[in-house]
């Protein structure tokens, strides 16, 4: 059984055992047609005396950061947006409640729960917590442990590990290499060739990629593939890339730096500012080669501070600054990282600013 209808499956069965309310899974996996294609985990529905309430859900694995409800959020709204309008709505057992949709986790902690209280998302875990909101349904339950026998750990896809990771990235922000040889993506994603075989097995066996008999490739679900890399990538590769802070002698001295002696990129709100040109930054990521980064640093009097607003990371990736198919600056990280650095940093207008560069850039 796949991972996110056991998940699913799991918190059913403790809301239920917890609040004495009779549940129900209508579905499993339910693409809803749209400007592009979304799919929901599932589809629920919870009775309460005569009334019949109809969610959406959306499960996530791991919940580190509160950017990651915005981006459930969203998701959930978009969804069922697109739901309602495929059914009939003189049907009770359609949608009468007022938020989108529900996430389910396999725990949500207290701290998790007062920030979807606040933002207004309902969820359930497979500890028993819950939170619900509705005319003629409240539920609020918080605090509860995870069952260690009841919860088997996350299973991780080996292509969303830290080696995966980098590969999948070059796949996605150079379509052009998807046809290319082992070799060419070992190279351009800075990892051992014998991983690459294995990489490109797991994508395949788990719905993202497809191969024809002509051993042409390609995505079959490239949006779970961006929304699963820009999920996993700060749980699992940026603390990797050497990450160390700084602080500049004055917070615009970004403006007149080049990377033309060191190499380089832009990412995060920098790079938001300069593709979208509506977004103030706050903070300044920069990616440079481990070869480049002393000369960078000293070059631009960039003083080591655990607080400061420049974040420094090693780049990842061995791709072109540019080609036909990017249409972004040659001095910025592909759209597929600003997207993730965006929501890393977790801030409401940054959140909003990965939706918009996703729409653009990624859609």
């Amino acid at each position: 059984m796949p991972y996110e209808a056991e998940l699913i499956q799991q918190a059913l069965e403790r809301f239920q055992g917890g609040t004495g309310l009779r549940v129900e899974l209508l579905d499993l996996e339910i693409p809803l047609p749209g400007p592009r294609v979304f799919e929901a985990d599932g589809k629920i529905r919870i009775y309460v005396n005569n009334q019949i309430f109809t969610f959406l859900v959306e499960t996530r694995h791991a919940l580190d950061r509160e950017g990651m409800l915005h981006d459930v959020m969203n998701q959930l709204k978009t969804m069922h947006h697109l739901d309602k309008k495929l059914q009939n709505p003189n049907n009770i057992a359609n949608y009468n409640q007022k938020g989108p949709g529900v996430l389910i986790a396999p725990h949500i902690t207290p701290r998790m729960a007062e920030r979807c209280r606040t933002i207004g998302l309902p969820f359930l875990d497979t500890a028993g917590n819950a939170y619900l909101n509705e005319e003629g349904l409240f539920v609020l339950i918080t605090g509860q442990k995870p069952d260690k026998a009841l919860n088997k750990p996350v299973r991780t896809l080996r292509a969303f590990d830290r080696t995966g990771l980098k590969l999948v990235f070059t796949l996605l922000a150079d379509p052009g290499l998807l046809q290319g040889t082992y070799r060419e993506m070992a190279q351009a994603a800075g990892v051992a060739l014998g991983t690459v075989g294995w990489i490109l097995t797991d994508l395949r066996e788990h719905g993202f990629l497809i191969e024809d008999q002509e051993g042409k490739r390609r995505w079959l679900d490239r949006e779970r593939a961006i929304q699963t890399w820009a999920t996993n990538y700060p749980l699992r590769l940026r603390d990797h890339l050497n990450r160390r802070r700084f602080r500049a002698a004055n917070d615009a001295w970004w403006k007149n730096a080049e990377f033309e002696a060191t190499g380089g990129w832009w990412g995060g709100e920098i790079a938001a500012a300069k593709l979208m040109g509506d977004l103030v930054p706050k903070t300044t990521t920069v990616y440079l080669p481990r070869n480049g980064r002393d000369l960078f640093l000293g070059k631009h009097r960039l003083k080591a501070d655990p607080e400061g607003p420049v974040e420094v990371l090693d780049a990842f990736w061995e791709l072109p600054k540019n080609n036909e198919e990017n249409d972004w600056a040659t001095d910025l990280v592909a759209p597929l990282l600003v997207f993730a650095d965006l929501q890393n940093i977790g801030d409401p207008r940054t959140i909003e600013q990965a939706k918009m560069i996703h729409d653009r850039y990624l859609a």
